[in-house]
C-alpha cells in the first residue's frame, strides 16, 4: 500500500491543479492504454470541475476500442498537445519520465512543463526505478501492473468514486501485463484479491481473452518472418528480426505499421523463450515511423533467468528483469542492430 504521505500528496496535487494531463509511454502496451483510462476517468468521474485530458503520442497495436472511453483518448504528439492544453499538473502512468512519453521533441516538452508552464509531475508507474524521475511525487510499489497501482491508490486508499467500465478497463491491464498471470508475482495474494472483485463487478477473463487473442493474416506473415529467421547463436539464447528489405516492401505496400509491431508482439511473447534449449532471447526490428532510420528490440526472459532489463537499460530503454525493450538504436541495418545489441549483451556478461 503506498504510504499516507505519499497519497495525501497526490490528492493535494490533484485537487490544487485545474488542468490535469493523463499520458503515458510511446508504443503503448494494453497496461499503458489502461492505466491512462483509468486514471483519466476516475479523475474525471470524481473531479468534473476539472478539465482532465488523456493523451498519448502513438496507438497500441492492439485494438481496444471497446474500452469504456477510449475514444476520449487523444492520439497526438504530447508537446503540442500540452502546448495546447497548458496543464497545471501532468499524470505520467507506466512509465517513470517525461522522456518517455514522447517519441521526438523530448527536450521541449520538459522545458515546456518543468520550466515554461512549471507544470507539477506525477507518476505512478510498476516497472523497476532506474533513477532517472524528475517530478513532485513517485509511487511504485512494484505492482503486477500499473493498472493494480492505479486501482489500489484511488479506491483503496483514497475511496474515489468508480467510472463506468472500470472493471473491464483495470482487469485487461492486469492480465496483459501478467501475461494472463504466467510470471511468479511477490505480491500475488493482492493480485488476485483485486482480480477476484474485478470479476464479481462483471469483468470477464474469457471475454477479453477471446476479443484480444484475433490475429490478421498481416501479423501472422510477420510472425511467419521472425519463426523463418530465428537464430540460435550457440550463445544460450535466440533472437529474430525483421530484415530491412521486409520492411521496405511492407511499406510500399500500405500495410499497416500496427500489424507489423503486432505479428512482433505475438512471437515476442508466445515464441522467444520457447525455442529448443534457449531460455531468453531478443527480437528487433526496423522504426517504420523513424527517419532517420532506428531499430526497436525487445528482450524476454524466463524467471529466475537472465535479466534482460539491463540489456535494454545500457540500449536506452527500460522494463522488468523478464520483459524489458528499447527504442531508437541508431545502426545502418538491421544486421548492424543485431550486432550492436549482441555487443552489449557481451559487455554485460551475459553470454555462456
Amino acid at each position: 500500500m503506498a504510504g499516507a504521505i505519499l497519497t495525501q500528496q497526490f490528492q493535494s496535487l490533484v485537487k490544487a491543479a485545474n488542468r490535469i494531463l493523463v499520458t503515458s509511454h510511446i508504443s503503448p502496451d494494453p497496461d499503458a492504454v489502461c492505466s491512462v483510462l483509468l486514471m483519466g476517468r476516475t479523475l474525471q468521474a470524481n473531479f468534473p470541475d476539472k478539465q482532465i485530458q488523456m493523451v498519448l503520442e502513438e496507438n497500441t497495436s492492439q485494438d481496444l476500442s471497446f474500452l469504456g472511453g477510449y475514444s476520449e483518448i487523444k492520439f497526438a504528439p504530447v508537446f503540442e498537445a500540452a502546448s495546447d492544453f497548458k496543464p497545471d499538473l501532468v499524470v505520467i502512468v507506466d512509465g517513470n519520465s517525461l522522456a518517455r512519453v514522447s517519441r521526438n521533441k523530448t527536450d521541449e516538452l520538459s522545458k515546456l512543463i518543468h520550466e515554461h508552464l512549471k507544470s507539477k509531475v506525477a507518476v505512478i508507474d510498476h516497472h523497476p526505478d532506474d533513477g532517472s524521475f524528475q517530478g513532485d511525487i513517485y509511487i511504485n510499489e512494484g505492482k503486477s501492473s500499473t493498472a493494480q497501482q492505479i486501482y489500489e491508490l484511488c479506491f483503496e486508499q483514497l475511496d474515489f468514486q468508480k467510472p463506468e467500465g472500470y472493471a473491464k478497463t483495470a482487469l485487461l491491464g492486469i492480465l496483459r501485463d501478467t501475461s494472463r498471470f504466467k510470471y511468479d508475482n511477490p505480491d500475488y495474494k493482492n493480485t488476485f484479491r483485486i482480480v477476484s472483485q474485478l470479476i464479481e463487478a462483471g469483468a470477464s477473463i474469457e471475454q477479453l481473452e477471446f476479443r484480444l487473442n484475433r490475429f490478421t493474416k498481416d501479423e501472422l506473415v510477420v510472425l511467419a518472418h521472425l519463426l523463418e529467421n530465428a537464430t540460435d547463436n550457440g550463445k544460450g539464447y535466440t533472437y529474430s528480426f525483421i530484415d530491412d528489405q521486409f520492411a521496405k516492401d511492407w511499406q510500399s505496400d500500405v500495410k499497416p505499421d500496427m500489424d507489423l509491431k503486432a505479428g512482433c508482439d505475438i512471437f515476442t511473447n508466445q515464441y522467444l523463450r520457447n525455442l529448443d534449449n534457449n531460455f531468453w532471447g531478443f527480437v528487433v526490428y526496423p522504426e517504420l515511423l523513424s527517419e532517420p532510420i532506428s531499430y526497436s528490440a525487445s528482450f524476454r526472459s524466463v524467471s529466475g533467468g537472465v535479466d534482460v532489463s539491463q540489456i535494454a537499460a545500457k540500449l536506452g530503454g527500460g522494463g522488468h528483469k523478464q520483459a524489458a525493450g528499447a527504442k531508437n538504436i541508431r545502426a545502418e541495418s538491421i544486421l548492424d542492430a543485431i550486432a550492436t545489441i549482441e555487443k552489449t549483451i557481451s559487455l554485460l556478461g551475459l553470454i555462456k
